[in-house]
Formats: structure tokens, C-alpha cells, sequence
């Protein structure tokens, strides 16, 4: 470990251990401010274990919510907030591109990610670091992208890479599935049998990327829909189907989460909130993993919860109240099983709900709108 050195002006210089233990606990916004200290700070920055050690700071300190309004309920979807640990509802203007965001969607985040499914590019996406204002465009798909397609995005710490998988379903059964990698910058097929008919809400854990849906199964001759888990391995890129926790009974309330580092189905049901946690594992049955449950909470007075997403290990219900006809906002907390009322208005059920986190992360693209926009309009010009 290096020690204090003075120098023969009294001047105090600090170990380097200590100025980069200072700098991952600053906020992005001023380590690119930073950038132009000195040529080593510049450098540091870029360097994967500094990015690696900035964001997991970043992840227990400073995560947020963030809303984008729903793409079926408006013509432009440019309009983003968030929300951060003081509870304050702030709008997103941190980056050019934001401007140029109608009609393109975000469908997923991760490490300061998002990615953005664009409708101005045919059959394309984004992958954009709003911190860091870095934007890439990713080469198109080769088949349409409508609502009946699912798309996860998400990590794999194995590979270090990010991964996009999308799902195709026609006549309500799975029909294709693409993913595509940022390290290779491709798209290709991956091979399914799943008997899926229905994927929703994707949620990744550890490099293995989960769905909650609906598996077509034959018994005496008759067709029937079970509600199942869907998991797809990032690293080694295979399906698994998962039973839902043996009391699970379907509703629309529900929702596939992260908490304490694990799976867990949250769902609401009897005015009560119910998770489970799925745990490693031999089971009864002699599986490798079985579901837990964490708790039940206290019965809510009045309306209906829909559980959002974890945040901060609190659950981020959207609440309709049948008596004022009008949506609300509100934490439940496991531990202490209280409530807490947001009411914020740009997180109603006008609005769609990411997590999200500022981070250093690069997409290996541009950090000018102009050369962004240019390229954008060069591929369609060309018709790729």
C-alpha cells in the first residue's frame, strides 16, 4: 500500500487506493467533468474493473425508476422520468438523443443500458447509455416486430456480453426466437420446444433470463394452458420451463422479480401481496431448485395492487382504487410490511417501469447525435 508523500511545499497527496475509492462513489456526470483533470483519471475511467466497481456502488446506492409513457396509449413516447432515493419525480434531459426518441420504445435495462426498439429504423434497435450519452445502432432483424413479439435484454457475466432475445409468436404459439450479441454484433436463431403460447414480463437473474407465460399440454385427449415459468440461459443458450410454487393460483396480478439476488413471483391475491423466492437446490421431486415462500402480507385496505418491479428490496406496486376510479402509487417493504404512498403521477398505468442505474458502461458506439441520425438515415436509404 502506498503512503502519504509530501512534497516540499507541504502539498498533502493522497494514495491512489484512497482517490479511487473516492471516485467510483461519484455520480457519472462528474467523472466525465473529471475526464480532463489529469491523463491517468481519463484513463482510469475506461478501465473494465473501475466501470465494474462504479456500477455495483452505483446498484446498492443509486438505483431509480424509471417511466416512459405506454406506446399504446400515445402517438410519441419521448417523454422519460425517474425517480431516485428522495422520491422526487424528475425529467429525463441528460442527453441530445432524447429529442429524437418519438416513437421508439424502451424495452429493456440493464447496468445503465437501455435498450430501445426504434420504429423510425425498420426492424431495428438502440442500445443507448443515456450517462455517458453513447448511442448504438443495432443491425436489423430479419422478421417483423409486433405485438406478438416479447423481448428480453440483459447480462451475461459468464460472456461479458449483452444480449437481446426475442420471441415470435404466430397464432399464439411460439414460432421463432433471435438473439442477438453485442460482442459479436449479430443476430442468430436459437432452437426452442417449448409449447409456449404466451411470454410475458422478462426479468433476468444471474445471466439466465426468465418470463412468466402460458405452455400448451395434451391430458386425455384434451388441450389445455398452464401458467409456467420460461427461463433461457444466456451463456449456453438453452430453454428450461419452470412450475409456478404449488399454491399459485393464475391472476393478472402478478409479476417475475429480482429479490435479495434471486427469482422471485410476486402476486396479489385475497388483498394480500404473496412472494416466493426460487431456491438452488435439490427439491422433493429431486429437482435442482425449489420455490420458497417469503411471506404474505397484511391485507391491503382497499383496491388493486400490481406489483411492478424490486427496488431497493421494496416492492413497487401500481394501486387502482375502485372508489376514486383513479391509479396510485406505493413501496411495500417485506420487512417491516409497511406501506408507503408515492403518488407519483408519471408512474400510473399510463407509464411503463424500468429499473435503472447511471453507469460507465460503453455500447462501443457514438456519442454524436448527428453521426447517429446520419447512419440511421443511410440504412434506410439503402433498405438494410
Amino acid at each position: 500500500m502506498m503512503k502519504n508523500k509530501r512534497v516540499e511545499d507541504d502539498t498533502l497527496f493522497l494514495p491512489e487506493e484512497i482517490i479511487r475509492d473516492i471516485l467510483i462513489r461519484l455520480p457519472v456526470k462528474s467523472l466525465i467533468r473529471f475526464q480532463c483533470v489529469c491523463k491517468d483519471w481519463r484513463n482510469l475511467f475506461k478501465t473494465p474493473p473501475f466501470i465494474a466497481d462504479h456500477l455495483c456502488h452505483s446498484n446498492r446506492q443509486n438505483p431509480y425508476i424509471l417511466s416512459q409513457r405506454d406506446h399504446l396509449l400515445y402517438d410519441s413516447y419521448s417523454d422519460l422520468y425517474y425517480v431516485g432515493s428522495d422520491m422526487q419525480l424528475w425529467r429525463f434531459q441528460n442527453s441530445p438523443l432524447i429529442e429524437h426518441l418519438n416513437y421508439d420504445k424502451i424495452v429493456g435495462s440493464s447496468n445503465g443500458l437501455l435498450c430501445v426498439k426504434t420504429n423510425r429504423l425498420h426492424r431495428s434497435f438502440l442500445l443507448w447509455n443515456p450517462a455517458i450519452k453513447e448511442v448504438k445502432l443495432v443491425p436489423e432483424t430479419d422478421f417483423r416486430m409486433d405485438g406478438s413479439c416479447t423481448i428480453g435484454f440483459g447480462f451475461c457475466p459468464s460472456l461479458n456480453d449483452y444480449k437481446i432475445v426475442v420471441t415470435f409468436c404466430e397464432h399464439y404459439y411460439l414460432e421463432m426466437v433471435k438473439v442477438y450479441s453485442l460482442r459479436s454484433n449479430s443476430w442468430k436463431e436459437v432452437k426452442y420446444r417449448l409449447g409456449a403460447c404466451g411470454m410475458f414480463n422478462s426479468v433476468i437473474v444471474n445471466g439466465v433470463m426468465f418470463w412468466w407465460g402460458y405452455k400448451k399440454i395434451r391430458k386425455d385427449h384434451c388441450v389445455y394452458f398452464e401458467v409456467v415459468i420460461f427461463s433461457f440461459n444466456l451463456a449456453t443458450e438453452v430453454w428450461t420451463v419452470i412450475p409456478m410454487p404449488e399454491q399459485h393460483s393464475s391472476t393478472v396480478y402478478q409479476n417475475l422479480m429480482v429479490y435479495e439476488g434471486k427469482l422471485a413471483f410476486v402476486y396479489f391475491e385475497h388483498s394480500a401481496i404473496h412472494l416466493w423466492i426460487r431456491e438452488e437446490g435439490v427439491g422433493a421431486s429431486g429437482e435442482t431448485w425449489n420455490w420458497t415462500k417469503k411471506f404474505t402480507s397484511n391485507p391491503y385496505p382497499s383496491g388493486e395492487l400490481f406489483p411492478e418491479t424490486m427496488w431497493e428490496n421494496e416492492i413497487f406496486c401500481r394501486i387502482w382504487d375502485w372508489d376514486s376510479e383513479s391509479t396510485t402509487t406505493v413501496l411495500f417493504n417485506p420487512t417491516t410490511e409497511k406501506f408507503k404512498n408515492l403518488n407519483i403521477s408519471k408512474c400510473d398505468d399510463k407509464h411503463e417501469i424500468f429499473n435503472y442505474v447511471e453507469s460507465l458502461v460503453s455500447v462501443g458506439g457514438t456519442k454524436s447525435v448527428t453521426k447517429f441520425l446520419k447512419r440511421g438515415a443511410h440504412l434506410v436509404e439503402c433498405g438494410q
